[in-house]
Order: C-alpha cells, then structure tokens, then sequence
C-alpha cells in the first residue's frame, strides 16, 4: 500500500528575501559603479514594467 503524500516545506518567504538581497547588492554595485542616478532609473524601470506586466495579466484574467 502507498503512503500518501505529505506537503512541502514552503520557501516563498525564503525565495522572496533572498531575491530581495540580491537585489539589493545588484543595485548597490551599480551604485558604487555607475552612480546612483542610474540605479535610480534603472529601479523605476524595472518597476514600471512589473507594474505593467501586472495589469495586462489582470486585465486578460478579468476579461
């Protein structure tokens, strides 16, 4: 007979902070390299495109 399946450990939040801390070193290299201007720009950016990414999925699950 086979045992069933127990659940997985959950490493969202794990995953998350991690990516987060990336993140955060990736930026603060170009801050150090590029100057904080365009750490700036480049955050906006990446902000801007998941907040568009986020409303067309949105708007094509809505519809």
């Amino acid at each position: 007979m086979r045992k069933p399946y127990k659940s997985v450990e959950n490493y969202t939040n794990a995953f998350l902070i991690t990516a987060g801390l990336v993140l955060f070193m990736a930026f603060f290299t170009l801050a150090a390299t590029k100057g904080f201007v365009w750490v700036l720009l480049s955050a906006a950016l990446i902000d801007g495109l998941i907040r568009l990414r986020a409303a067309r999925l949105r708007a094509s699950s809505s519809g």
